[in-house]
């Protein structure tokens, strides 16, 4: 074999050796990572962003603030990590896919790229197909025949919980004043309406 023969050889495998490792990134990473101004902990960008954007069509800004401005996807993605056994994420996880292509079905697209009235309507439909949580006391189950909680049900109870116990909702929109307490009746009313102080 001569040189150029050679050269051209090597050229050859090399090039094809680096478009087979171009390819495979491609497979792997065929969705555009979407981009957060926070580092998830147990769901990868896509996943993470995907929350958000159910948790803001839950509870959008309005004059209170939104779940996005409030982290509610950041508390969720943390309990999740923290508080959920291996099975509990991987059903999470299953739910998240079911739900992403319950959404392309129904509008050939993902969740993320609907617009804000299909986001509604979508949300509105899964909160109709989906039982309520199982009646319970004190942990114990009283309903002998309890369904199984959805994917949907289970964030949105996540992101109303993130909502609600957040510090600026609790200082600011909520009016409770938390037990136990002193009762003074005769406080003139000023407007005040915090709970976390």
């Amino acid at each position: 074999m001569n040189r150029r023969e050679y050269i051209k050889q090597t050229a050859f495998f090399l090039g094809y050796a680096v478009s087979a490792t171009t390819i495979a990134e491609m497979m792997l990473s065929c969705k555009t990572q979407a981009n957060l101004d926070w580092k998830p902990v147990f769901f990868d960008n896509n996943q993470a962003n995907l929350i958000a954007e159910i948790a803001e069509t839950i509870l959008p800004k309005s004059k209170t603030p939104g779940a996005k401005e409030l982290g509610v996807p950041q508390f969720i993605d943390k309990m999740l990590k923290l508080t959920s056994d291996e099975t509990g994420q991987q059903d999470i996880i299953k739910g998240l896919e079911g739900f992403e292509k319950s959404c392309s079905d129904k509008y050939g697209k993902e969740f993320a790229e609907l617009d804000a009235v299909q986001r509604k309507e979508f949300l509105i439909e899964q909160d109709k197909v989906s039982p309520a949580f199982p009646i319970s006391m004190w942990g114990i189950m009283l309903d002998p025949n309890p369904k199984p909680v959805t994917f949907y049900r289970r964030i949105k109870s996540m992101v109303l919980m993130g909502y609600y116990s957040s510090e600026k909702i609790g200082e600011q929109v909520l009016a409770y004043a938390p037990v136990p307490g002193q009762y003074k009746g005769c406080i003139p009313y000023k407007g005040q309406n915090t709970w976390s102080e």
